[in-house]
């Protein structure tokens, strides 16, 4: 296959730009006679009637313009690659009939699952994962289940972060320009182009819908977008080998992936309807707190602009150590629900206190409940700390002990990994509510937040050290026996306090 170099990537980009920006305007304006008017309701984030479904231009542009590159660069596409174009272009004309007339989430959801068997059956699926400790592992047929899970919740990732400002076509903008570099580094020619004039058009949209937006991409342009990025890391993962495994994808896209599985999960655990629309994803709960489009859209992108930054340096120059590169990717994750509690707290605070409204809260910020979240638990805190190193270090020797010779590379990754394993649970505690003073009682209640707390913290380093592939990581075993002995650690505390007093 021909090798693209920056020139195309970035005629490819121009084009892209010089296309959407003017066809985006345009569509601006037919919008009244076609229908495609959103109109303001209790659930939405805009006071005015805004014209949606804009993602159309680009959704055509972009990948016209990627095949005249390719055309003309003498890149012949692969049957995988025809079919991401084919069934993308399937879902965005199934959504952009749902931008006009609302569709039944249940249909919308069949056509997108056709879609990705479609694109299952001629791109194939995700077949290999790294697994920290024990090299790579062969998942077999499972690997067609995980390819249509990911490739169902990343478009619906899109759609569902679709909710302000130039949020998702921030993150499509980030998102594109880290995937066109690591592609042309790596000698994926149609990747790169195509997701150069993704880059291209994204900004050229971005320009009518950055705060305050005066055009909605829609629904056929949230989950073309969604899509179409879940397809390029199926096609990717064979090609790019390691260096574009699904771990980088994760963690580029971490932000949106994220707020949506928090909030899933949440509503699930609390027997909500979950197609049922609502405002309760982490930036609309910063909006309801008193934080304006412009600052959430500007927290979000630049979380996502961190993540990609740290996610090319790993896969493409130089290897992170672990705990610094989970403890940046968590810091994210965990740090993005922590904010919102206590954006919350601290307005409820000022309301009841002062009897402000809520627009004070991007003024004061969040100094004085940190600065009062430490007073309180920080001792606590300390303990926790202590109780986890302890624990996870226990666990090393009760694995390796008979055979600490061979064993001296995982010492170094248990002594490079430590401050991340001990971040990861102390940031999961204090968003379970394991610090307020609500928790000091060992009740059912703690003991339920604090297992539920150490097992997302478990399963998340060991999910990275799955995605991560292979770098200087833990062992398996060593994650689940350091999670099981810490919060046995952090309930024994919490018992000896309340006996002491």
């Amino acid at each position: 296959m021909p090798a693209t170099g920056p020139q195309e990537l970035i005629i490819g980009f121009v084009t892209a730009l010089g296309l959407v920006w003017p066809g985006t305007w345009l569509f601006r304006r037919l919008t009244p006679r076609l229908g495609l008017i959103d109109i303001p309701n209790p659930r939405s984030s805009h006071a005015v009637p805004i014209p949606r479904a804009g993602g159309v231009v680009f959704v055509v542009v972009v990948p016209l313009v990627a095949l005249v590159i390719a055309l003309r660069t003498g890149i012949v596409l692969a049957e995988g690659e025809w079919a991401l174009l084919i069934t993308g272009w399937f879902v965005a004309g199934v959504s952009l009939i749902d931008d006009w007339r609302p569709l039944p989430a249940r249909l919308r959801l069949v056509a997108q699952s056709w879609a990705a068997v479609g694109l299952i059956v001629y791109g194939g699926y995700l077949h290999y994962f790294g697994a920290g400790g024990f090299g790579v592992i062969d998942v077999g047929r499972m690997g067609v289940i995980i390819t249509f899970v990911w490739i169902i919740s990343l478009a619906n990732a899109f759609n569902f972060m679709d909710g302000m400002d130039g949020l998702a076509a921030g993150q499509g903008l980030i998102a594109s320009v880290a995937i066109a570099w690591l592609s042309m580094s790596i000698g994926l020619g149609w990747i790169s182009v195509l997701s150069a004039a993704l880059a291209g058009g994204m900004l050229g949209f971005l320009i009518h819908n950055a705060p305050p937006a005066r055009v909605f991409m829609g629904d056929v342009g949230s989950i073309w977008l969604g899509f179409t990025f879940a397809g390029l890391a199926v096609l990717g993962a064979d090609r790019g080998e390691e260096r574009m495994s699904l771990g980088f994808w994760v963690l580029l896209l971490g932000v949106f992936l994220l707020d949506t599985g928090l909030t899933l999960a949440r509503r699930l655990l609390q027997g909500e309807p979950v197609l049922q629309a609502h405002r309760t994803h982490y930036y609309q709960r910063l909006l309801g707190a008193g934080w304006g489009h412009r600052r959430v859209t500007a927290l979000y992108l630049l979380m996502a602009a961190g993540l990609a930054s740290v996610s090319v340096v790993h896969f493409d120059i130089v290897r992170l150590p672990f705990a610094v590169f989970v403890a940046v990717g968590l810091l994210t994750f965990a740090g993005t629900f922590t904010l919102v509690n206590y954006v919350e707290s601290h307005k409820s605070q000022l309301e009841e206190a002062r009897g402000l409204s809520s627009d004070p809260v991007a003024v004061f910020g969040l100094v004085p409940p940190v600065a009062r979240f430490l007073r309180d638990s920080g001792k606590t805190v300390l303990l926790d700390a202590f109780i986890i190193t302890l624990m996870y270090t226990l666990s090393f020797l009760g694995r390796f002990a008979w055979q600490m010779n061979t064993a001296y590379p995982f010492y170094l990754g248990l002594r490079d990994g430590i401050i991340a394993i001990v971040f990861v649970h102390l940031t999961l505690n204090a968003a379970f509510g394991l610090y307020s003073r609500r928790g000091d009682q060992v009740g059912i209640n703690m003991f339920l937040r604090a297992v539920a707390a150490t097992t997302c913290g478990g399963l998340a380093l060991m999910v990275g050290e799955v995605l991560l592939g292979p770098v200087r990581a833990i062992p398996l075993s060593v994650l689940g026996m350091g999670a099981v002995l810490s919060c046995a650690g952090f309930l024994t505390l919490r018992r000896g306090s309340n006996l002491r007093r």
